[in-house]
């Protein structure tokens, strides 16, 4: 696995690189919509590229997929298949918000065995390799121990177009504000399980249906002690389903405070 983790690290640095890059150039305009989505295609684009040449000039053989197809996934069970997300946090680049990051996840088998994430902010690089446990910078990382609710931190993520469960959305953070938890939506969930990881989160909260943002942060919160549970609550229009990831003991804290929808 060492010699796929190096170059899924050469990868992530060279493609974070590159954004960087860009993002100082700030070519687009702030007034012109269409400008920015052309501009945040075209970086995308380019970073995936940077990123597929480096893996496949050392395993042509190997399946890349964007972040997007992961639905793919089983159609390319006997295959290893790299998962790419060139730019986590894009609304944070547009506005110059440092809080975004690239990723990798690699799969043999279906099985998620390397996970990367890389902050080119920061230089923060988080892997995690099954079975080995994860790592923040080479130092092994555990996520957060505590086991009570009060003046913990919990990163949310909203889903952006369907607003059907709002009202339910609002019970569940009016009982998590009561019991002392501080709330963050930061924009980049996969930044947020990386961060758990590394206890620099105690909590997140995930509200939607398709949690392809798990993908490439799943290894790394499992390998660093994390429990991930899912709850839901099915009512007479839709249906409303969630994820906690954070320790075993502050689940199912949490899963007392909210008993009513079904972990």
């Amino acid at each position: 696995m060492r010699p796929m983790l190096n170059i899924a690290v050469r990868a992530v640095r060279k493609g974070g690189n590159f954004i960087i890059q860009n993002y100082d150039i700030r070519k687009f305009i702030k007034e012109d919509k269409e400008k920015k989505k052309i501009f945040i295609k075209s970086i995308i684009y380019q970073t995936n590229k940077l990123i597929s040449d480096i893996i496949y000039k050392s395993y042509p053989n190997h399946i890349i997929l964007k972040d997007n197809q992961c639905h793919l996934l089983n159609q390319y069970e006997k295959n290893t298949i790299w998962i790419i997300n060139a730019l986590d946090g894009k609304n944070n680049f547009i506005k110059y918000f440092p809080h975004f990051c690239v990723s990798i996840a690699i799969f043999t088998k279906n099985i998620n065995e390397i996970s990367v994430i890389y902050d080119p902010i920061k230089n923060d690089l988080f892997t995690a390799i099954k079975g080995q446990g994860s790592q923040l910078n080479g130092y092994r990382t555990r996520c957060s121990n505590f086991n009570n609710l009060y003046s913990t931190t919990a990163a949310v993520h909203l889903p952006n177009k369907n607003f059907d469960n709002t009202l339910l959305y609002s019970e569940i953070y009016q009982k998590l504000i009561l019991c002392g938890i501080s709330l963050r939506c930061t924009g980049s969930t996969i930044l947020d399980l990386a961060y758990v990881a590394a206890g620099k989160i105690d909590c997140l909260f995930y509200f939607h249906s398709e949690a392809y943002d798990f993908v490439t942060g799943k290894l790394q919160v499992r390998e660093s002690g994390c429990l991930i549970n899912t709850f839901k609550k099915v009512n007479d229009n839709n249906n409303f389903y969630g994820y906690i990831i954070s320790n075993p003991q502050f689940v199912k804290l949490i899963a007392e405070k909210i008993q009513e929808y079904h972990f």
